[in-house]
């Protein structure tokens, strides 16, 4: 069952979550890149933690290779990451335009979907940490992880700042989109979209799930 009701920007609906499933999802830019930074921040710091307490107990690691490998993946990490960044955010801006045929992320949606990737993202890098413990002499795994994790999360911090004055400067709200099943937006470059503040994406924030048609 859903309920229509008309906007100044087209027809919008409100309907059950269950016949949401296998839409397309837009969510605040700003919010969903500033959430990205904070897990790969979260995911190189505990990496590193990682590494030092077993470097503390005498365990299987070298300081210097160690240090080597985190120094390296955390410059390129962060190169890459900025050079995509700010691609991404330009073809963002160059593309902005109201959502069509898509669903505004719900509240306990959008909490249900980063719970799961970040629980994804913490067991599979420990289960990694771990097998890497015990076959290798150097740590360079955890180095790895700490030093992109670190990176790639100051660069969507700073990107989501960007965000956030893009909208300021805009006076609207600009959204991104994640595709049906994926658990976070994608990395790559993608279109953004945008609304007027006081429009519909903004009573989303505390109502029901809206979609553009």
């Amino acid at each position: 069952m859903f309920v229509l009701g008309v906007d100044s920007g087209g027809i919008v609906a409100t309907m059950a979550d269950a016949a949401l499933a296998g839409l397309p999802r837009i969510v605040r830019a700003d919010d969903e890149v500033r959430w990205r930074g904070q897990v790969l921040t979260s995911l190189g710091l505990a990496a590193l933690s990682y590494w030092i307490i077993v470097w503390l107990f005498d365990g299987p690691v070298e300081p210097l290779p160690a240090g080597v490998i985190f120094l390296a993946s955390l410059v390129f990490a962060f190169v890459l990451g900025a050079i995509t960044s700010r691609r991404r955010f330009a073809h963002g801006m160059l593309t902005l335009r109201p959502p069509r045929s898509v669903v505004h992320e719900t509240i306990a949606d959008g909490r249900e979907r980063r719970m799961r990737a970040a629980t994804i993202m913490f067991l599979g890098v420990g289960t990694l940490l771990v097998l890497d413990t015990l076959i290798s002499e150097i740590g360079g795994t955890a180095a790895l992880v700490a030093g992109v994790g670190l990176g790639l999360g100051i660069v969507d911090r700073l990107e989501a700042h960007r965000w956030a004055m893009a909208e300021d400067e805009r006076d609207s709200r600009i959204f991104l989109m994640i595709r049906p099943n994926a658990l976070i937006a994608g990395m790559g470059i993608q279109d953004a979209y945008a609304l007027p503040r006081g429009r519909s994406a903004d009573d989303h924030d505390e109502g029901p799930t809206g979609t553009f048609l």
